[in-house]
């Protein structure tokens, strides 16, 4: 009978672990799940600004985007605004990444957040809207406080 409950107990637990491994795998590498409800296509735009990762986060961007970094504004092709998101995360490094505010109306969601890069805090705003096979980024603002 103690060899079936502790079995039993060890099921338990595997079956608890295998439900929360996806949880842990998605979301260990940002601090994400601690931020505001945002909307599903902010967690991996999210995660790119938090890695840097321009290239990855140049893929949700409309063949034209207006980019508005620090205090360079412009509307612009992909990628340009790939090659001035690299040349920004080569300059600041992300340290942080936390969305604070998140909104959504008819075909548009928006998200503001906070980043620290390159020991800098930065307000960021990233505007995203439905081209029909769902989301891209318009428009992105990252200014420094």
């Amino acid at each position: 009978m103690a060899l079936y409950l502790q079995t039993n107990y060890h099921h338990f637990l595997l079956r608890k672990f295998l439900y929360l491994l996806p949880l842990l795998l998605l979301g260990g590498g940002f601090p994400l799940a601690a931020q505001v409800n945002a909307d599903a296509v902010f967690v991996p735009i999210s995660k790119y600004i938090y890695e840097g990762d321009a290239e990855k986060l140049s893929a949700w961007f409309y063949d034209t985007i207006e980019l508005s970094v620090e205090n360079e504004d412009a509307v612009m092709s992909r990628n340009q605004a790939y090659r001035m998101m690299e040349t920004f995360f080569d300059r600041y490094r992300p340290e942080s990444f936390q969305i604070y505010h998140s909104a959504s109306k008819s075909q548009v969601k928006c998200v503001v957040g906070k980043m620290v890069a390159g020991g800098e805090n930065f307000n960021v705003s990233i505007f995203a809207s439905n081209r029909g096979d769902g989301y891209m980024i318009q428009k992105l603002q990252i200014k420094k406080e």
